[in-house]
């Protein structure tokens, strides 16, 4: 099972591997986006509903995977649920992207009027983090009793990206697709200008994939 599969972008190399899947998706646009990207895969499935609100099934699951959405999920809920969706020894594995600081010199702070200008950003004051220094997330995980065996793993990996590339990328965030459509098409072709007139068509941003793995208890 996975919780806020958005346009389905970890969901379609998931559902490549095999898996048997059922996504739950809260926005019935990034839903159907999702489903679209999945239609060669006959047994993903994907679910418009709060995690929340969304009645398990009776079958127990492998496992439940969450990218970039379980901090948006209730914390009174979350971790109850997402174990009572998992047979014993099932693993909630939670996928975290952090952008860090690194990559192309200026290219972060060239796009920030941007997103001010769009309402994705309301400090301009914001800066990116040192990898070194950013907390674990989810660090609760540690004491829930449901769990055990918490496992995590950090990959810093710079990103290259053509003008194309990188709006391309931007078209499958989901901050980026909260903006109607008009809005959203403005935003795009402002950050491909920039990337185009100022970083001669190629830019370089890094991320940190943070990976927590936790099995549930028998």
């Amino acid at each position: 099972m996975e919780i806020g599969c958005g346009t389905g972008q970890l969901s379609v190399p998931l559902a490549d591997l095999g898996a048997e899947l059922i996504a739950v998706e809260l926005g019935p646009r990034l839903a159907a986006l999702a489903r679209r990207n999945l239609e060669q895969f006959p047994q993903a499935r994907v679910l418009v509903s709060s995690f929340e609100e969304w009645q398990l099934p009776d079958r127990t699951f492998d496992a439940v995977i969450c990218a970039s959405a379980f901090h948006w999920l209730d914390p009174e809920v979350r971790y109850a649920k997402t174990a009572a969706a998992l047979h014993p020894g099932g693993a909630l594995a939670l996928l975290q992207l952090h952008y860090v600081r690194g990559g192309t010199d200026g290219f972060f702070a060239d796009t920030q009027p941007y997103y001010r200008r769009w309402g994705l950003s309301d400090d301009p004051m914001f800066e990116l983090p040192d990898p070194h220094e950013l907390p674990g997330s989810y660090p609760e995980l540690d004491e829930r009793l449901e769990f055990r065996a918490v496992e995590r793993y950090r990959f810093e990996i710079p990103m290259r990206h053509t003008t194309a590339s990188y709006v391309g990328w931007l078209r499958t965030d989901s901050l980026v697709n909260s903006l109607d459509a008009n809005s959203r098409a403005e935003f795009l072709a402002e950050m491909e200008r920039l990337i185009a007139l100022h970083y001669h068509g190629a830019v370089e941003r890094n991320l940190l994939y943070e990976l927590i793995v936790a099995k549930r208890l028998s």
